[in-house]
């Protein structure tokens, strides 16, 4: 099973779909074809068995008809009061018996045996005659001890019998008495008459007829030869129904002749009647054709709207895989196909983007680089500048312009930080000391006190250089500097919760309405501000990290710098 759905999995999709339609269209077509083949074989059975049985009833009444009538005639010659004074001998001399015997019983006898063409042969049996009187009274010493005598001499009715090839009946007589055996009707029967009707229903020669007598011998059959009586010697005794005989299976109708006693089985193969059920198998194979044919019209749309567009757009990956990303590819399907192949359109193009920006990227780098080396004599000229401002104003103790220099040394060696991105904590609050020491020098008119709470123990973290500088540059310019009454009051915060560090720049100035927070976020404006700050916060540490600010028009500013605690 799971070699199969390897297979099936390995496939290609224009297989897949020819497997899948071929099975889902197929098989229930076939399941279907089969029920219904074997539905209307089943009815044409039971059609079948109802001719047969509409064909048995007719059989059996025109022989139970026939039989009737030879009976009312065996009834009539039996009981008929001459005929038991003719056979018991009861009338006394030859002359009265030849008298009522050419005037009343032999003008009857030839009349029923002329217009009953069954009747073939009429003999009457005497136990007391002695000799053969006229043309139908026989003594009955020849055949006193046949069988046939014995069975008729014992029964009060009529005993039909067929024996070596003889159809006949036999009936007892009785003296006037009605309690003296005085002889038997023997009447042979034209054994063809009697059933050329059934040779008449037979003349399909795969259907058949058995009538057997009591003791089962075969009395009429349709069929012949050693095939024909290996059959009959299989359907003898058998049940209404269907029955196997060899190789080929029979259906059988059975029925009781009541007035000889006899039985009729009546049959034919299955197959004469499967023979019908052609018509639709031609039906069921000339649907599955059609139906294939319709499957295949539908895989060629498919081909064409489906699986052509899917080896297309794989023909795109490849040449995309081999790095060419200005390959042309579209589609104007507005399905799940078309959708995948704009999308992926879409990404190349972005791809392309990206790829283009990295070379832009790598190319200002390397001019970076350039200028990062022609600047470096800039700072050792600057730093040997300041350092002999700061000289000669010792020379001359001006400790304010020296104090000054130093502040700007500190500032410009903590910004510049050797051209790393990364700074200590302990760089960065020098940095801002060094800054708001010049900020101090800058308002001697108008002083604002600076207040520090440092975490112990933050020196040694890292944090992203040059973030504090614009945030304090903001809140003196924005802040303090538009305070109309009362001292300004700058404070400088740095401590840590959970896994960050949070620097805070509070100050008591005007304050600031959220128009100029968010244009101080969220634009671009002149110099480096607090959006660059932000931007490049949110970019090392992540989208949790960055600038919020809070302020109150009249009361204040506080800016919170929160960044991930890493040593």
């Amino acid at each position: 099973m799971k070699a199969l759905l390897t297979f099936f999995r390995d496939m290609k999709l224009k297989n897949k779909l020819v497997a899948s339609y071929l099975v889902v269209i197929i098989i229930p077509i076939l399941v279907l074809g089969v029920y219904s083949y074997r539905m209307a074989e089943f009815y044409l059975k039971q059609q079948l068995m109802m001719g047969m049985e509409n064909t048995v009833k007719q059989i059996s009444l025109n022989l139970e008809q026939n039989f009737e009538k030879q009976s009312n005639f065996i009834d009539f010659m039996v009981f008929n009061p001459i005929i038991k004074k003719i056979m018991g001998y009861e009338l006394g001399d030859i002359f009265s018996y030849t008298k009522e015997l050419n005037e009343n019983i032999e003008p009857t006898l030839w009349y029923y045996t002329n217009i009953n063409m069954e009747l073939k042969e009429v003999s009457f049996y005497s136990e007391f005659t002695g000799r053969q009187i006229g043309n139908f009274i026989y003594p009955s010493e020849n055949v006193r001890n046949l069988d046939w005598y014995q069975v008729a001499k014992q029964r009060n009715q009529t005993t039909w019998t067929y024996e070596q090839g003889v159809l006949f009946a036999t009936h007892n007589i009785m003296k006037s008495n009605n309690s003296t055996f005085a002889g038997v009707l023997h009447v042979k029967l034209d054994k063809d008459r009697i059933f050329e009707k059934l040779d008449e229903i037979n003349n399909r020669s795969d259907y058949g007829t058995i009538i057997t007598d009591s003791n089962q011998q075969v009395i009429y059959s349709s069929a012949s030869g050693g095939e024909a009586d290996a059959v009959a010697s299989q359907i003898i005794g058998a049940s209404t129904g269907q029955l196997d005989i060899g190789d080929k299976e029979y259906s059988l109708v059975k029925s009781n002749i009541e007035r000889p006693g006899w039985t009729l089985y009546y049959y034919t193969p299955v197959r004469s009647m499967i023979m019908d059920t052609s018509n639709i198998l031609k039906a069921m194979v000339s649907i599955i054709l059609v139906c294939i044919s319709i499957l295949l019209f539908i895989i060629w749309i498919f081909t064409k709207t489906l699986v052509l567009p899917i080896y297309t757009l794989k023909k795109k990956i490849r040449i995309v895989e081999e790095g060419n990303f200005n390959v042309p590819i579209h589609s104007h399907s507005k399905d799940e196909i078309g959708e995948l192949t704009n999308s992926f359109a879409s990404m190349v193009r972005k791809i392309r983007e990206l790829i283009d920006q990295v070379y832009q990227s790598g190319i200002m780098e390397k001019e970076a680089e350039l200028k990062a080396l022609q600047a470096q004599i800039s700072p050792h000229f600057l730093y040997n500048t300041l350092s002999i401002v700061n000289w000669r104003a010792v020379q001359m103790e001006a400790e304010d312009i020296s104090r000054v220099v130093n502040a700007l040394s500190k500032f410009y060696r903590t910004s510049l930080n050797q051209g790393k991105q990364l700074t200590s904590v302990r760089d960065e609050i020098l940095n801002i000391e060094a800054y708001i020491d010049i900020q101090l020098a800058m308002h001697d008119d108008r002083p604002f006190d600076v207040v520090y709470e440092i975490e112990e123990g933050l020196n040694y973290y890292q944090t992203v250089n040059f973030i504090l500088q614009p945030i304090v540059e903001n809140a003196i310019k924005h802040g303090i500097d538009e305070k109309e009454e009362g001292k300004g009051i700058l404070t400088i915060q740095a401590y840590t919760y959970d896994d960050h560090i949070r620097f805070v720049v509070s100050d008591n100035g005007k304050g600031m309405d959220q128009e100029l927070i968010n244009r101080l976020l969220y634009s671009n404006g002149t110099g480096y501000g607090l959006k660059n700050v932000h931007e490049r916060i949110k970019l090392y540490y992540g989208e949790p990290y960055g600038i919020t600010i809070e302020s109150e028009m009249n009361v204040g500013t506080r800016i919170c710098i929160d960044i991930s605690k890493q040593m």
